[in-house]
Order: C-alpha cells, then structure tokens, then sequence
C-alpha cells in the first residue's frame, strides 16, 4: 500500500521512465518499435491520470492545513474549532485568543507544507507561511509575518484535526511563543 502512496505523491519517476521507453523504443524503430512506444506512452498518460484520482494521507494533510489557513482568513471559528482535535480544548482556545489579537491579509499564504507520516493515522506537518497580519487592537497596525509551524495531525472519524503545534523561528527553526513578535 505504501507504493500506492509513492505513485500519489510523485508519479514522475514512473511517467518519465515510460516516456523514455517510447522514446527509445521508436528510434529502434520497426512495426515492433512504434507500438511497444505508443503503449509506452500509454502506459504513462495512464500513470498521469491515475496520479490525478489518488490522493495520500500526507496529501490530506496538506490540503487541511490550507483549508485551515482559509479558515483562519475567513474567520471562520466553527470550522476552525471542527479541525481541532476535541480532546485539546486548550488548542481551540489558543485558535480564539489568535483570532482577537490578528486579522490575516488575503495575501497570507502557505509557501510549503513537508508532511512526514508518523503512523496510519498520525502526521507531522512542518508548515511555512508569510503575509501581511494586522492587530486588530492598537490602531489596526500591518506587519509582514513570516511563520513557520510544526502541527501535529491525527486521524479521527475520516477526518484529520490538529492535535499539537509549536511556532518555530523561521531562521533557526527554535521553538518560540504562539504570541511572539518574532
């Protein structure tokens, strides 16, 4: 299963490996040559498509995470509280006590998002993010926030929540305070 995963994540290895197959296979040439390239390159639009259909655990994960930043952007404190895991209310509340303090710009992104697989039902997202944040208390203040985050996800109910998080510095990636002007 864990191949199936592979194909999920990176399908190139395999679609290049055909293409070149055809493409040798061509240049060797004959009736033989040309079909065994035409089911090569068959072979690798379906690989291609296949890799479409597919979607892996580390895949949605990363799609929660950008699901959650939208969340965040939008305001949006019921879908934020339902992608946290409901036995860390503390986290649900540190989530509120954020939404206070910042409005996020729609210009808040996520530059990249490394998932590792802990187990079946358990992944560590290493998630960097930057955009413009603004206070909402104190005069409305903009800053250019880069962050940069380890989350912790667990499987629950067909649906990935967040069960543990830590800011990290950007630079030297040392845990520092969720509320940190770092």
């Amino acid at each position: 299963m864990q191949s199936m995963y592979y194909l999920a994540d990176n399908p190139w290895p395999l679609v290049l490996a055909f293409a070149a197959t055809s493409i040798v296979a061509f240049l060797i040439g004959g009736s033989k040559g040309r079909a065994t390239a035409g089911v090569a390159l068959l072979l690798a639009a379906a690989v291609y498509l296949l890799e479409q259909q597919l979607i892996s655990p580390g895949e949605e994960v990363e799609m929660t995470v950008s699901e959650m930043l939208d969340d965040f952007k939008q305001r949006d404190v019921d879908a934020i509280i339902a992608a946290i895991d409901s036995a860390k209310p503390e986290i649900a509340g540190v989530a509120k006590q954020g939404l206070d303090m910042v409005d996020l710009s729609p210009d808040f992104h996520v530059n990249s998002v490394e998932v590792t697989m802990d187990s079946e039902t358990k992944a560590t997202a290493m998630v960097r993010a930057n955009g413009s944040v603004s206070l909402r208390k104190g005069g409305g203040t903009t800053y250019h926030l880069p962050n940069y985050w380890r989350t912790v996800w667990i499987k629950q109910a067909d649906q990935w929540v967040l069960t543990d998080y830590a800011r990290l510095n950007p630079v030297n990636g040392q845990e520092i305070g969720v509320f940190s002007g770092q």
